[in-house]
């Protein structure tokens, strides 16, 4: 089984990822212009809707290994 801090180093390493930071932008801003444009059908706000929470979902999991890791550091100090 992977360590904690092992599972947060490679998650911190994608986390901070130029590419994939840059893919993330590309869809919240493509998802953006989706809900600004008043010509979006309501498949297309759903659709849009749905992906900002799978961002939203992703970048949950970062967050709770990040919190995993700061746990364990301050159980073993």
């Amino acid at each position: 089984m992977e360590g904690v801090k092992d599972k947060a180093q490679r998650y911190r390493g994608l986390y901070k990822d130029l590419t994939f930071n840059e893919v993330m932008d590309r869809v919240k801003i493509d998802q953006t212009r989706i809900f600004l444009d008043p010509a979006s059908t309501d498949e297309e706000l759903v659709r849009a809707r749905s992906t900002v929470l799978a961002l939203e979902a992703i970048e949950a999991v970062f967050q709770e290994v990040f919190n995993q890791e700061a746990v364990f550091d301050k159980k073993n100090r």
